[in-house]
């Protein structure tokens, strides 16, 4: 017998010797435990309304549990084992899409999963927080970036978000190969468009949000000045503080992440924004149909975000120049050829600056080229990230801990000896990814 089931027993047996031994009434039985006259009821009914009886037959008055084919828990198995890291939840998404009309509950797949020893485990007891959450939708966004994520052959992705404290509805996030402050600013930009703004905005004590001082100052927090809203910033080393949102980030690990990984190993052409079409869908999903615990009712968050009357709505009054704040300068020297070199591209210049040092302004779409102040030529400029080749090899790494590809030894970690990697080629065949269980463990140049 669990703790809980025994829990559940002694306090039975507690409002039975006090109704029947003591003599108290129904109604004094509710107000000392808290509960209605009709659970009191209920209990003794448990007990068989016997004042000798010392058992519970708890189990007998819920009915047995449901049975589902077997092929329902091969699919469930298959899957787990297919990619280990995905998660109950994740588990059950997949085969609710298999089997829409008849699917186990989520503790049930979580049963199965630890008889069968597919499970996780589960960690360390967790200290308790004291909830806070603001009364209105968008009164308050919390913003952060989470750590790096490493996606196949995408490799280093940073993820932006903006999270609506009160309903936990994400009114903006996106991927990004870099973490820079105008990655910030395109989130912000996208979500007030689309949302109006709110009242404040908390954040961290990261460079993009702060100087290095941790003064203010910063293009984010001009940016909020200019649009009337108000930054905040979380204590420094208590990530508590934007609990919501890093608990989120943990929920896009298990439930979309894991998923996203193994479909990316399978399409080494699929792009950075690929990737985030897919993840925008799941974000949509997680908007309007994931339950919420968190929430009255366990509602979506969209429940409460777009159908609260006390949702705070202020529209941006005028046109805002959003060019000013994402662009980036550099400067570059014209060659002979009439070229500039920029972040491993050539462009043409018109002839007559050979020599010359020329201003690079860098827009999201476009690069404009500038001669002291006259506007020399405009390029549309995109980065791109370059597809891999699509064929994969295995390779076993030795004692020594090396692998061989194509006549050449490369190191791995001698710590992994007897393990089997895949081998992806990057970049026209100069890099080599190494990947461990689906993750990749280390970049080789050739």
């Amino acid at each position: 017998m669990n703790l809980k089931k025994r829990k559940k027993q002694e306090k039975y047996r507690l409002v039975k010797e006090l109704r029947y031994n003591n003599g108290l009434s129904i109604q004094e039985l509710a107000e000392k435990f808290g509960k209605s006259e009709r659970t009191i009821y209920r209990w003794l009914k448990q007990l068989k309304r016997s004042p000798d009886s010392g058992n519970c037959d708890e189990d007998e008055t819920r009915g047995r549990p449901k049975e589902y084919p077997q092929e329902i828990f091969d699919e469930i198995r298959k899957i787990k084992e297919e990619v280990p890291q995905r998660s109950a939840p994740l588990v059950r998404r997949i085969v609710k899409r298999k089997f829409p009309t008849n699917y186990p509950s989520l503790s049930t797949i979580r049963r199965y999963l630890r008889e069968h020893g597919l499970s996780n485990g589960g960690g360390a007891p967790r200290k308790g927080y004291r909830r806070f959450a603001r009364d209105k939708p968008n009164e308050l966004w919390q913003i952060d970036i989470a750590g790096v994520q490493t996606v196949a052959h995408l490799e280093k992705l940073y993820l932006i978000a903006l999270l609506d404290d009160s309903s936990r509805f994400i009114v903006g996030a996106r991927y990004f190969a870099s973490e820079k402050s105008t990655n910030v600013i395109k989130v912000l930009r996208s979500a007030i468009t689309k949302y109006g703004r709110p009242r404040e905005i908390l954040a961290d004590n990261g460079t993009q949000f702060r100087n290095l001082l941790g003064e203010l100052g910063t293009r984010y927090t001009r940016l909020l000045e200019h649009l009337g809203i108000k930054p905040i910033f979380a204590t420094p080393r208590h990530p508590q503080t934007k609990g919501k949102l890093e608990r989120w980030f943990g929920t896009v690990r298990q439930m979309f992440l894991i998923e996203a990984r193994h479909t990316f190993k399978q399409h080494p052409h699929y792009s950075l924004q690929d990737f985030n079409r897919m993840f925008h869908k799941w974000v949509k999903w997680y908007n309007t149909e994931k339950k919420h615990r968190g929430l009255p009712g366990n509602v979506p968050p969209a429940e409460i975000y777009l159908n609260s009357k006390k949702r705070i709505y202020r529209p941006l009054k005028s046109t805002i120049n959003w060019d000013k704040w994402l662009y980036q300068t550099s400067q570059r020297k014209v060659s002979k050829y009439n070229e500039i070199s920029y972040k491993t591209e050539k462009f043409k210049i018109p002839p007559g600056y050979c020599g010359s040092r020329v201003k690079i302004i860098e827009y999201e779409d476009k690069i404009d080229v500038y001669y002291q102040d006259t506007l020399l030529i405009t390029h549309p400029y995109q980065p791109t990230i370059k597809s891999l080749n699509k064929q994969k090899k295995t390779r076993k790494i030795t004692n020594n801990g090396t692998i061989s590809y194509k006549g050449v030894q490369y190191y791995i970690d001698y710590k992994l000896s007897g393990k089997t990697v895949e081998i992806q080629e990057a970049n026209l065949g100069k890099d080599l990814l190494i990947y461990l269980d689906e993750i990749l463990l280390k970049k080789v140049n050739k």
